[in-house]
């Protein structure tokens, strides 16, 4: 099956950027960039910080080490689940956007945010191995050959990681080769879906996908969304003339179609914006846009059982989005898919209760969410366990 991009150019854009409600222009865009999907600047700069140490209780874990055709050596954890006697189902785990290690925390958001980890546990609880690995730009992987040319780096070249990520897990002795999942977080979402569909990939067959609160519209429509929400936000609290907020979303547009159709950054991009939109990343931001995500999963192959799951207090990627990639399962000729919505979650499956989301709790130590946890239990009972 041919991969699914939107023609006119050939790069990639981002997802996850964090929207925080009431602070001043400045600092909004720089938790933006922060969260950003591969701001390869931020990326340079979080290569020397050292990965946290965990021990799960749940399963043991074993270093490992992959190496990606572009040559960067990639580190991670096998997680094999307690009392293996015989090959067991599989999942890679893919992190969202910006330089996300293994665990699923970034430098540039404080805290223990811990969704990898968290994921691994409960797959494990299930007797399921994992594999998880710090992306490029995050702890031990750090930037390798992109550290001369950061710029140089495009979405593909997340897709071709986890790719080898992929490989490596179906060759271990503990795992079925005949049981292997993905599941991505946020634009790891998107990454899933483009390793399911493209056949050109060559990667061991997936039976099943977990989207987590995915990336589901275009890369750069979701960030056009996401600084006009904030921009908007900021007028309302008094801290943005509304005049200001006119002429930076006036442009903001003219960025998006440069990039979208141009591949390249228009000749003025306003100081307030050049976080999220600078040379650095134009390739990356150009080459992600190209897919659409309901147009991916639409092509799926029927025999990928997928969950896909949205979150009520999810701040940057909202279940009125995740629909869209929704009607595009719907369209597949046949296939498996169960749909959730995870209530009183935000974007990084913890339980917010009756607080809300700012982003701001994203490391807080808050609960992992049950409701997902009892539902990829019973989702991959029923299509990795009984397969």
């Amino acid at each position: 099956m041919m991969r699914t991009r939107r023609e006119g150019s050939d790069h990639t854009a981002a997802d996850d950027t964090t929207a925080v409600g009431r602070r001043p222009m400045s600092a909004l865009i720089g938790v933006l960039a922060a969260a950003s999907i591969a701001v390869a600047g931020s990326a340079a700069a979080y290569a020397e910080q050292e990965p946290p140490t965990v021990t799960s209780w749940t399963g043991t874990d074993r270093d490992v080490t992959f190496t990606a055709p572009d040559g960067l050596e990639l580190h991670g954890s096998l997680r094999l689940p307690a009392h293996t006697r015989k090959p067991v189902p599989a999942v890679l785990l893919v992190a969202g956007s910006g330089p996300t290690d293994r665990e699923g925390n970034s430098p540039g958001l404080p805290g223990d945010i811990g969704t990898l980890r968290s994921l691994a546990d409960t797959f494990a609880k299930n007797g399921i191995a994992s594999l998880r690995y710090d992306k490029l730009g995050s702890g031990e992987t750090g930037l390798g050959p992109y550290a001369e040319d950061p710029a140089s780096i495009d979405f593909d070249v997340f897709v071709q990681h986890a790719a080898e990520g992929l490989r490596l897990l179906a060759d271990q002795p503990e795992v079925d080769q005949d049981r292997l999942m993905v599941t991505g977080h946020s634009e790891g979402g998107l990454i899933a879906l483009v390793l399911a569909q493209d056949e050109t990939l060559d990667v061991p067959p997936i039976s099943s996908l977990g989207l987590l609160t995915p990336l589901s519209t275009r890369y750069l429509t979701l960030l056009t969304d996401q600084v006009t929400a904030q921009l908007h936000a900021q007028v309302e609290a008094g801290l943005l003339p509304r005049e200001q907020a006119d002429a930076l979303l006036a442009s903001l547009t003219e960025i998006v179609e440069s990039l979208r159709t141009e591949g390249r950054l228009p000749d003025s991009v306003p100081p307030e914006l050049a976080p999220l939109f600078n040379p650095m990343n134009e390739r990356f931001l150009h080459d992600a846009d190209q897919y659409d995500p309901a147009e991916v999963a639409a092509v799926l192959p029927s025999d990928v059982s997928v969950y896909v799951a949205c979150a009520t207090d999810d701040i940057q990627v909202s279940c009125t989005d995740v629909d869209a990639l929704r009607a595009g399962l719907a369209e597949r000729e046949a296939g498996h898919t169960t749909a959730s919505t995870l209530y009183r979650v935000n974007h990084v499956l913890k339980e917010v209760g009756s607080n809300g989301s700012d982003g701001s709790e994203y490391g807080e130590p808050l609960p992992f969410s049950r409701q997902l946890r009892l539902e990829l239990s019973w989702f991959t009972f029923t299509q990795l366990h009984l397969r």
